[in-house]
């Protein structure tokens, strides 16, 4: 009753563990998944004057402004707008995008109290104003790619991945004399950058495979004095087609050329007939996946790991103590039948050595002894005594013989000695 205690609570404590391990685990997945959702698409935030806006991005991970709007448009954001054809007046602050890139950008967490004078000039008064960001979660393992003024930028990503870009800069940095110099004219000494580049690059490479972005004034607004040369500076990550097209399905549905396009980047590294498989693309994004979540969350990886090797140890056990104990019971069933036959035999031979001879317990101890070994040793023992008998009962013999031999010497003295008398 003891030992099915026991093994009861074993296997509780083992399908307690188990279901531990598993919920945390489902937990994992589902943050990581969160991650993988927030780290691809794109975020939008809003806030109306007197309100916080605030900006969060996951671990391991910055934010990257998209666009900034701070005014009064069409669209009634907040409870205070006037009703519908009150007026019809809208304006913005230019200042917009460029204080919420020196406030917000490269921060993980960013809040702001949404208030005119956080822009400058207030561009409408009297007006409800709203402040509207977009914004991505740029990770902190990711590509940047710069290309003159003049050149065209190329970028491409090994299939099954497609491009996903977080930030684009056309101008040129302060301080930056070591990127595309010029030997005409000297660097401005202020920064002139574009950061509104990264629609143009997000319209043109968004979600394929390769792409190509003519760096000049015509594709982007010159931000710069005439004379200056400038870069685009591009920051981007290869992403999983598959995680793409769950995070953003819009993408896919609504542009069907692209889409035909990637297929054949698809195909062009596989020569006709190679055996290439078909789910290729799966077994990477999910190495991928691997990877990932295994770099977030080390502590998890880690904690995953030493429980399965936990468990594998305790399942290893188990099945090592139910064999040993089922050998055991099943040898201590094989000597019982044997071990009652032997008693047998033993006592019925004691009984007749009893009768026999009360010197020869010595031969019944042995006989029981032989009892429990193998035929050839009793075999053995057995001519070995009997041998020893027959040495025996010779010398018994030869005893008798001459003490018959000496009784008949002294009778022959004692009648020679009479006879003479």
């Amino acid at each position: 009753m003891r030992v099915m205690s026991r093994r009861l609570d074993w296997s509780h404590s083992l399908f307690y563990l188990t279901l531990l391990l598993w919920t945390r685990r489902m937990n994992g997945l589902a943050d990581f998944s969160h991650y993988l959702s927030r780290i691809i698409t794109i975020h939008s935030a809003h806030a109306c004057d007197g309100q916080p806006l605030r900006l969060h991005c996951p671990r391991h991970s910055t934010i990257s402004i998209q666009s900034a709007f701070y005014g009064s448009s069409d669209a009634r954001l907040c409870r205070a707008d006037p009703p519908l054809g009150a007026y019809n007046h809208s304006c913005s602050a230019f200042t917009a995008l460029q204080k919420l890139l020196s406030e917000c950008q490269s921060h993980r967490d960013c809040q702001l109290p949404v208030n005119h004078l956080l822009f400058g000039k207030d561009p409408c008064p009297g007006t409800t104003k709203y402040l509207h960001v977009d914004y991505k979660c740029k990770p902190t393992e990711h590509k940047r790619h710069v290309a003159c003024e003049g050149e065209t930028m190329s970028l491409r990503c090994k299939p099954p991945r497609v491009l996903n870009i977080y930030a684009a800069v056309y101008g040129r940095g302060l301080g930056q004399t070591d990127t595309c110099p010029s030997h005409l004219t000297r660097p401005p000494p202020f920064e002139c950058l574009n950061h509104e580049a990264v629609h143009s690059v997000s319209k043109a490479c968004y979600s394929k495979q390769k792409c190509a972005v003519a760096v000049n004034n015509q594709t982007f607004r010159d931000p710069c004095f005439p004379g200056t040369r400038k870069y685009l500076s591009v920051v981007y990550s290869c992403v999983p087609q598959t995680l793409l097209r769950e995070a953003d399905p819009s993408i896919f549905s609504s542009t069907s050329s692209p889409t035909v396009d990637t297929e054949k980047d698809l195909e062009e590294p596989f020569p006709k007939g190679s055996r290439r498989p078909d789910n290729s693309g799966a077994v990477m994004s999910n190495s991928l996946l691997t990877y990932a979540y295994i770099k977030e969350h080390p502590e998890m990886a880690a904690l995953l790991f030493t429980s399965s090797v936990c468990v594998g140890l305790l399942l290893t056990l188990l099945a090592v103590s139910v064999r040993v104990t089922c050998r055991r019971h099943r040898h201590r069933d094989q000597r019982l039948t044997p071990g009652f036959r032997s008693e047998t035999l033993t006592c019925q031979e004691d009984e007749d050595d009893e009768e026999e001879n009360d010197d020869d317990d010595d031969d019944d101890v042995e006989g029981t002894e032989s009892a429990l070994i193998s035929a050839t040793e009793r075999k053995a023992i057995y001519g070995w005594e009997e041998m020893t008998y027959v040495s025996e009962a010779a010398e018994r013999a030869e005893r008798i013989e001459r003490r018959e031999m000496i009784i008949q010497e002294i009778w022959m003295n004692s009648y020679l000695n009479g006879s003479s008398c």
